[in-house]
């Protein structure tokens, strides 16, 4: 935005007014406020004014009239002085954290938080020693020098560790990764682009694989199992493995169409001699307990963001990181998930998410009518929180409606919610992605949408007929 205060040639003050900025925040604005007056059943005070702040941000984010920082800050804010106060519309009570204003301060001090410093971290101490360039090396060497197999072997490979380990961790693994590469694109190659957004949906892609792979995923096992339709692991593999698979390549033709590079032979130059010093050993050491420890996780039960804390504290007691590198953290990033996160908070606390919810079980649609309603809407709410927060919400529901098979509600749901890519505050791999610059919030909301519309097709397609060869129904 350009500066709205200038000085003439005279020492006057003059306004200038980027008009096409103004109309736009109006017209947010005018939704934002319009949305208090919808007439949908069920909605009090405090889901009217949630639905005020949900229509607000999310025009915002998209339209980026403002900064995205400057936006989660805005959500965070309002929430807790509308929605957040003793005797406020939501009924808080202020008397502990889970009845207090403070609910939607936490978020700020999330795990998830922690996870994506303790990332930022990690890539800032591995290009600061050469770390990622071996990294990147190894990983994208074997792949060949032409283009469309760099980037397949980009998208292969962060698939496999999403499976296993968590997508956060992954995307910022592969950011990490990848950063040395953008060195060597010259002018506005459209290529890069097409490198830093498979990260991100091939994380989320690849999480759908198994159980551990994604929250999600977990909550729908854990449902089914205790609704008396319990799902092995190789089970889930045998229906998300393919689903996987197909939409891993669709992906990679989708962006091999979209962003055509500009030759056909893509030289990565890394250097020869890389000098071994006792930081690298530091900081490679630290980088294998740690991705160990994550790829372990169901071993030893420790939470991915309390594994984040060990390079944390190792790399600035030594003095990997100093005070100079902490100042090329994505702290914007940080700030942008926050005020995600306690927009889902508020959605749910306001009580917004049941009413939306309740609206699609009672249109009284047909079975595979209702399967995509709800594919649709858990994709669409989990661009705006949580994907396991969205999942906790939608699976319990569309497992106990008779006319769809819990099995097939439950897996699709969750898949679903993986799908939500559209915006850098729909899942950690996108923040991830969004930090490095080299994509805007509209590339991933056009991008992220046409990824997401073609995986809602084959998800329900998939199950269906993966269903009629299996013995989970």
């Amino acid at each position: 935005m350009s500066q709205p205060v200038k000085i003439d040639e005279q020492g006057n003050i003059v306004l200038s007014i980027n008009w096409r900025v103004a109309i736009k925040v109006i017209v947010i604005l005018a939704l934002a406020f319009a949305g208090y007056f919808l007439p949908l059943p069920g909605l009090t005070i405090g889901s009217r004014i949630c639905l005020v702040i949900f229509i607000g941000a999310a025009g915002f984010w998209v339209t980026e009239v403002i900064p995205p920082f400057a936006t989660a800050i805005m959500v965070i804010v309002l929430s807790v002085y509308f929605l957040g106060m003793p005797g406020g519309p939501i009924g808080l009570d202020g008397k502990s954290v889970e009845h207090s204003y403070r609910i939607f301060l936490n978020p700020a001090a999330s795990p998830v938080l922690v996870l994506f410093f303790g990332g930022f971290i990690m890539a800032v101490a591995a290009a600061k020693h050469g770390f990622d360039v071996r990294l990147a090396k190894a990983f994208i060497k074997p792949f060949g020098t032409r283009p469309q197999m760099v980037l397949m072997g980009i998208i292969a490979t962060t698939a496999l560790f999403s499976m296993f380990m968590s997508n956060t961790a992954t995307a910022a693994m592969m950011i990490a990764i990848l950063a040395p590469l953008f060195t060597h694109f010259e002018g506005r190659d459209p290529f890069k682009k097409a490198l830093v957004l498979a990260v991100p949906f091939a994380a989320n892609i690849g999480g759908m694989g198994t159980i551990i792979g994604t929250p999600p995923n977990a909550v729908a096992a854990s449902i089914l199992g205790q609704s008396g339709h319990p799902v092995s692991f190789f089970q889930w593999m045998a229906i998300g493995v393919p689903v996987v698979i197909v939409l891993l390549f669709v992906l990679w033709f989708l962006l091999v169409k979209i962003f055509r590079p500009r030759s056909d032979h893509f030289e990565i130059l890394f250097p020869e001699n890389l000098q071994v010093t006792w930081d690298l050993v530091i900081v490679v050491v630290t980088f294998i307990v740690t991705v160990g420890l994550w790829l372990t996780e169901p071993l030893h039960h420790m939470p991915s963001g309390v594994v984040a804390l060990l390079p944390i504290m190792i790399f600035t007691m030594f003095g990997i990181i100093n005070r100079e590198d902490l100042r090329m953290i994505e702290w914007h990033v940080l700030i942008l998930i926050a005020g995600g996160m306690t927009l889902g908070v508020a959605m749910k606390a306001s009580g917004l998410s049941d009413v939306l919810i309740g609206i699609i079980t009672a249109a009284g649609l047909s079975p595979l009518a209702m399967l995509l309603v709800f594919v649709l809407f858990s994709v669409l709410i989990s661009n705006f929180m949580s994907n396991t927060s969205a999942s906790n919400l939608l699976i319990p529901i569309v497992s106990s409606i008779a006319v769809i098979s819990p099995v097939v509600g439950a897996v699709a749901v969750a898949f679903a919610c993986s799908l939500a890519m559209s915006l850098p505050i729909s899942t950690p791999p996108n923040a991830i992605a969004f930090a490095t610059r080299a994509i805007t919030t509209k590339d991933m909301a056009k991008y992220g949408t046409i990824v997401s519309l073609v995986g809602i097709t084959l998800i329900v397609v998939l199950i269906l007929l993966l269903s009629q060869f299996t013995d989970l129904i």
